[in-house]
């Protein structure tokens, strides 16, 4: 399988229209998550707000506050065996 990474280390596969995955590589130093953790799952949502609020309702609490870039809206939550999971809205 041929995968061709973007200038910001990672690429997008487009199985069809509306839906896609992506692949990110980080550096062994890269800060943006622990380096004891190898992989993080990322799941894109519709509306990052709304799903903070059933998170809250569920009893399912955030690892790090809502943060706004230029590439969309980011929270992590915890999988149950302590893993991070991203939340990313567009």
């Amino acid at each position: 399988m041929k995968i061709e990474i973007d200038h910001w280390n990672g690429t997008v596969i487009k199985p069809q229209s509306g839906n896609e995955t992506i692949f990110s590589f980080f550096t062994e130093d890269d800060s943006y998550f622990p380096t004891e953790q190898q992989v993080m799952l990322n799941f894109q949502v519709h509306n990052l707000d709304e799903t903070i609020k059933h998170l809250e309702h569920i009893g399912i609490p955030l690892a790090k506050k809502k943060e706004i870039s230029e590439f969309g809206k980011f929270v992590w939550i915890e999988d149950p065996e302590g893993r991070l999971i991203e939340l990313w809205e567009k």
